[in-house]
């Protein structure tokens, strides 16, 4: 008899492989936002919160937002001399000095603030938080706190998360208060602006509506909150390989960057 040999399976097309690609990041947004749902739900449930996740809730804060001031403030004070006193020169050879309030409420308070702020957050602590939760998932220890009947959401999210988005909302605060009194002073002590003090802060103050006031504080919170997910979510889904970690890093920040833009587009839009 002759011997006929076994269907060789066909590899996927272009097209299949680009239309899988498309269902599994679609399923993994919709178990991102499902889970990220969850753990804000649990958050704010009343009692939840043990005494061990209110240290880890401490240790982390002061990680990620007080150590993190002198980083904020150096990179404030550049934005204050190299942005607000540039808005204050043109707008003064232009003769629109009027203006000052509407350009740093649009540029500096609105978007420039938050994002910056995120960027410094996302490369220096969104980073340790998936190396940190990434090494507790390959070394197997996320499976001891299970073993014990520890939630890892509880023990590991829930704090980090809202320690995050606290941290962050802190720090876009500290950001712009120092971007914008240094970019005064500068402008102030080379002759460029004729206003005092209180004139220049009721010129911004003024041009300040309700919604942008709401934006300070829901754009920098709801951003801190969902991009330390995003380092704990592929933190707790690395490869339990001895590289695991390192790719996890590229994927995660690349994912972060992209929440914090569409919830800067969004959150500016309703506000």
């Amino acid at each position: 008899m002759p011997i006929t040999e076994a269907p060789t399976a066909e590899r996927p097309n272009l097209l299949g492989r680009f239309g899988q690609r498309i269902i599994d990041t679609t399923t993994d947004v919709f178990l991102f936002t499902g889970d990220l749902t969850a753990t804000l739900a649990r958050g704010l449930a009343p009692g939840n919160w043990r005494r061990t996740m209110w240290t880890e809730f401490e240790r982390f804060f002061y990680f990620t937002g007080v150590c993190a001031i002198p980083a904020v403030m150096i990179t404030a004070l550049l934005v204050g001399l190299g942005l607000v006193l540039q808005i204050i020169y043109w707008l003064r050879v232009t003769g629109q000095q009027g203006a000052i309030g509407d350009f740093l409420v649009l540029v500096l308070i609105r978007e420039l603030s938050p994002i910056v702020t995120a960027l410094i957050v996302i490369g220096r602590s969104g980073s340790v938080m998936l190396d940190e939760v990434g090494h507790l998932k390959v070394d197997g220890q996320i499976r001891m706190l299970e073993s014990f009947g520890i939630e890892a959401t509880d023990f590991l999210a829930i704090p980090r998360c809202f320690a995050s988005a606290l941290a962050l909302f802190g720090l876009t605060t500290i950001f712009l208060h120092t971007a914008l009194w240094s970019g005064y002073l500068a402008a102030s002590l080379a002759g460029l602006t004729a206003l005092s003090l209180v004139e220049f802060a009721d010129a911004v103050l003024s041009r300040m509506t309700l919604g942008d006031h709401l934006l300070l504080v829901v754009k920098p919170t709801l951003t801190g909150f969902v991009i330390g997910y995003v380092a704990i979510w592929h933190g707790l889904r690395v490869e339990a390989s001895a590289l695991g970690v390192r790719r996890a890093l590229p994927k995660a920040f690349m994912y972060s960057l992209l929440a914090t833009l569409l919830i800067g587009i969004a959150v500016s839009m309703v506000l």
